[in-house]
């Protein structure tokens, strides 16, 4: 159980060979793995201090200004690979970024409702 926060890291660190392998481009693949990366391990401690936060609309508030901010600061890493390379690498930066958050948003889920269960 202690992986499943972090498995969304894991799989990406893990598609990398096989992606590889197959073709995909190098360049798009290890920028999207790196934004990725970053602005997850960036996350947790601020994640930390968000649960910190006594009233619940400055952290909601602070929440969501955070996660907008991650979500252009990716779409910006896409931008950027699409304007300075190829079209196959934003594509591939686009297909790592959105397969990690899928497994994340997934995992979260997961998370969620078993903390519900023991907290109930």
């Amino acid at each position: 159980m202690a992986l499943l926060p972090y498995l969304d890291i894991v799989l990406v660190l893990l598609a990398a060979v096989p992606a590889l392998a197959a073709g995909a481009p190098a360049l798009g693949f290890a920028v999207g793995a790196a934004a990725w990366i970053v602005l997850r391990c960036v996350s947790v401690p601020v994640d930390r201090k968000l649960e910190e936060i006594d009233d619940l609309r400055r952290r909601l508030g602070l929440a969501v200004a955070y996660k907008m901010g991650r979500v252009w600061l990716l779409a910006c890493a896409i931008i950027a690979v699409g304007v300075t390379s190829t079209r196959a690498d934003a594509l591939t930066t686009a297909l790592v970024v959105f397969g990690a958050f899928s497994v994340y948003f997934a995992t979260s889920a997961v998370a969620h409702r078993q903390r519900k269960r023991t907290s109930a």
